[in-house]
């Protein structure tokens, strides 16, 4: 299984509380509607920062993780994303991430404590 880390940032102006709301009610439906139909990831999971008082703000707001099941499926994933019909996603997500701060990471899992 190929795993795909993505750390969001959100835009500024927005709450914590704006962000995630809009990141979870709004945009994974969307994403689901959209990839489930043409990408079908195994696993697609949010990761949300928590900001206790006191506390420096953290660098990222959130964590996306999306499974596939082989690097082929990623790649076409990927090139979906990036053409046409992804454009409806990432326009999407300028509406509550700061993307010049998103950092995307391709990862191998090893699980140490299953």
């Amino acid at each position: 299984m190929i795993k795909v880390i993505v750390m969001v940032k959100r835009k500024s102006g927005l709450s914590i509380e704006e962000f995630s709301q809009y990141w979870y009610e709004k945009h994974a439906p969307l994403a689901l509607r959209m990839t489930l139909a043409h990408l079908r990831p195994k696993r697609y999971v949010h990761n949300y920062s928590v900001h206790p008082g006191g506390v420096e703000e953290p660098a990222f707001d959130g964590i996306a993780e999306l499974y596939f099941d082989d690097m082929e499926t990623l790649l076409k994933s990927n090139e979906w994303y990036l053409g046409d019909e992804g454009k409806v996603l990432r326009d999407d997500e300028e509406k509550f991430v700061d993307t010049t701060t998103r950092v995307a990471l391709l990862v191998e899992e090893r699980v140490i404590v299953p």
